[in-house]
């Protein structure tokens, strides 16, 4: 019998968790896979072990793991393929994080529309990430951010919180325009309110929008990973065959 897990990175806030459940909870009923269920990599319960177990314990030994992460990175590459290794008798169909995507871009402007944007010529935007050691999620931050670029018309600077370039350097190269702060964060956590503080000292207009988050728009991307690990393993069977 197959399954799917949806597994996220998880948060230390029960809210944030909340959100992520209640959001999966949406993209479970519209789907016609008998067994779903979702788990989060750390911080919060059912771990990826446990949703793993649930799956096994319901009947199912052919399961579609599906990382509800941004981009790629040390815990879509590593972690949880980590994770799957320790259940060698069941056998998993991995999928791709949400990455680039049309459905991420437009969910990007309309984060930027609800913060007033407007496409001005004195007008930035400056969309910010975690960072990661994982050069493809380099690549694959700087492709959404020229798609980005292309439907708004108007350039996208990039830059991340924990690797260079760094969001404080590159915001204040950029005071002579007003900036938008476009997050992109799933969770957002505490990296919101430190940007925040840490860019008011910095003398300009800039402007806050709020993060991606769990949008409803997400919900065929996701249905959209899944049919992408599905049609593989069809795929895979037929060639063996």
């Amino acid at each position: 019998m197959e399954a799917i897990i949806y597994l996220a990175h998880g948060s230390r806030r029960d809210a944030a968790n909340g959100k992520f459940i209640e959001f999966i909870q949406k993209v479970i009923q519209q789907s016609s896979a008998a067994i779903q269920v979702y788990g989060f990599l750390e911080h919060a319960e059912p771990s990826a072990a446990q949703a793993i177990e649930t799956c096994i314990e319901q009947g199912a030994s052919d399961i579609t793991v599906v990382p509800v992460f941004l981009l790629p990175g040390i815990h879509a590459n590593i972690d949880i393929p980590a994770e799957l290794e320790r259940f060698p008798d069941v056998v998993f169909h991995y999928g791709r994080p949400l990455g680039v995507d049309d459905i991420m871009v437009e969910i990007l402007v309309d984060r930027l529309a609800e913060a007033g944007f407007g496409g001005q010529e004195d007008e930035t935007v400056l969309l910010v990430g975690h960072g990661s050691r994982v050069p493809e999620a380099r690549v694959e931050f700087e492709k959404l951010a020229k798609c980005l670029t292309k439907k708004i018309a108007c350039k996208v600077h990039t830059a991340f919180i924990t690797t260079p370039a760094f969001y404080q350097e590159v915001a204040r190269k950029l005071v002579n325009q007003k900036i938008y702060i476009l997050p992109y964060f799933l969770f957002s956590g505490g990296y919101t309110v430190k940007m925040k503080r840490e860019l008011d000292v910095i003398s300009g207009d800039i402007i806050f929008c709020e993060p991606v988050g769990f949008d409803e728009k997400l919900i065929p991307l996701i249905d959209k990973r899944v049919r992408e690990v599905e049609h593989e393993h069809k795929l895979s069977s037929y060639v063996r065959a």
